[in-house]
């Protein structure tokens, strides 16, 4: 009988759907799980008479037709967007909006929403459940803490003011503005600290508002200055920097070289504009200067756009790389795999990939991970619904079977 054939597809089926709701409900709180959901279609359908076309004196006749029962005819991946909890931990990164991380096994590329994330014994940024790498836009994302960094002066700023009336001895520029005996400190690319002495004077013997200045190196450092260290600022009648010439005009570059064969030759330019030319006391101080003295590497963040920055302890934050996120035009279509990852398939397209914020990719939330995006009480309604009509299936061969019992006891 078709009716025992057609019940059993919908056990089946049911029995298919009961596995798919069991394993959404088991993983309703798995970081970064996307639930399915089974889909249904008709089975092929059995024709006993067609349709016959209406006459002037009948009409016409639809199709009798008989189902031969259901199958399972997809199990959909939902992709949509599960909830984002804060977690504190630096490492852990949810996407908010569209988008994947891509891992690398070193041979392939894999996809995941999971952004449980930790640094390996070499630095490497990898996935906590698998040990996949983290990629990023140069790469395999690397972050060795405890290494060092520097950054050399480029830039230093004076200020103080030079007497418009005291053409005596000359002025020599000090780090304390209470004093005219110490020198500021550049530093070079590789961190090391040198003495730099700037000496003012007054041409002749009359102040015009014109002085000199000199930029050398102390004498017992072993730095030396290349090129033109020299020049001259005339200040205007009301006090301000009128002109400068050398290389210390329009922020030209002062060349030092360190001494240090491992580091390389420092450009600087040194910024007089905040000096002033007023009747009253010389006193010149360096203001700021960028250059960075060695530190560690302690900590990165992640900004919402992906880039990865690493924090020194000189309070130095350098960029790292950037997180690759990778995009597809169909990522209901991606194989799944264990540990809520995924692999392109030929319907899923292929991975366009890019940086958060852009092409419709969603944007990154540091120190928090996206939750399930099952909905509990919709999965136990779908629970119920799957076992009565598996129920209701079983009893439709029970009821079949009692027929056929009956019509053989006609033949006793």
């Amino acid at each position: 009988m078709s009716t025992f054939s057609t019940a059993i597809t919908g056990l089946k089926a049911y029995q298919t759907d009961l596995g798919v709701i069991g394993n959404n409900i088991a993983n309703a709180n798995t970081t970064g799980y996307k639930a399915s959901r089974a889909q249904f279609s008709e089975l092929l359908v059995q024709t006993i008479e067609g349709a016959t076309p209406p006459s002037d004196s009948t009409g016409g006749i639809d199709p009798m037709q008989i189902g031969a029962g259901v199958i399972v005819g997809g199990i959909l991946n939902i992709q949509t967007q599960g909830a984002i909890e804060p977690t504190g931990r630096s490492s852990d990164l949810a996407i908010q909006g569209e988008g994947f991380y891509v891992l690398s096994n070193g041979e392939s590329q894999i996809y995941t929403r999971v952004g449980s994330f930790e640094l390996d014994a070499n630095g490497n940024l990898v996935d906590a459940g698998t040990g996949l790498k983290v990629q990023g836009i140069d790469g395999d994302i690397h972050i060795p803490l405890g290494s060092n960094e520097a950054a050399g002066t480029t830039e230093v700023e004076l200020v103080g003011n030079l007497n418009a009336s005291d053409a005596d001895d000359p002025i020599t520029l000090t780090e304390n503005e209470s004093t005219l005996e110490t020198s500021f400190f550049i530093i070079d690319t590789l961190g090391g600290k040198h003495q730099v002495n700037v000496t003012f004077s007054v041409p002749g013997s009359a102040n015009t508002g014109l002085w000199d200045y000199a930029v050398s190196a102390a004498s017992n450092d072993t730095g030396v200055f290349t090129g033109a260290s020299a020049g001259q600022i005339q200040f205007a009648s009301g006090g301000n920097v009128l002109s400068i010439t050398g290389p210390g005009s329009g922020g030209g570059i002062f060349t030092f070289n360190p001494g240090n064969a491992a580091a390389s030759a420092q450009e600087f330019s040194i910024d007089f504009d905040a000096l002033t030319g007023f009747a009253a006391l010389s006193s010149v101080s360096m203001k700021q200067q960028d250059g960075v003295p060695p530190g560690s590497l302690t900590s990165f963040t992640v900004s919402n756009d992906g880039m990865v920055n690493g924090i020194y302890s000189n309070g130095l934050v350098t960029e790292m790389d950037t997180l690759k996120l990778a995009s597809f035009s169909n990522p209901a279509g991606l194989l799944r795999l264990a540990n809520g990852q995924f692999a392109e398939t030929p319907n899923s397209g292929v991975a366009q990939y890019g940086v958060a914020g852009t092409g419709g990719r969603g944007t990154i939330v540091a120190g928090a991970l996206e939750q399930s995006n099952v909905d509990l009480g919709t999965e136990l309604v779908n629970l119920i619904i799957a076992q009565r009509g598996y129920e209701a299936n079983a009893q439709v061969i029970s009821v079949a079977n009692q027929i056929q019992q009956t019509t053989l006891n006609l033949l006793r």
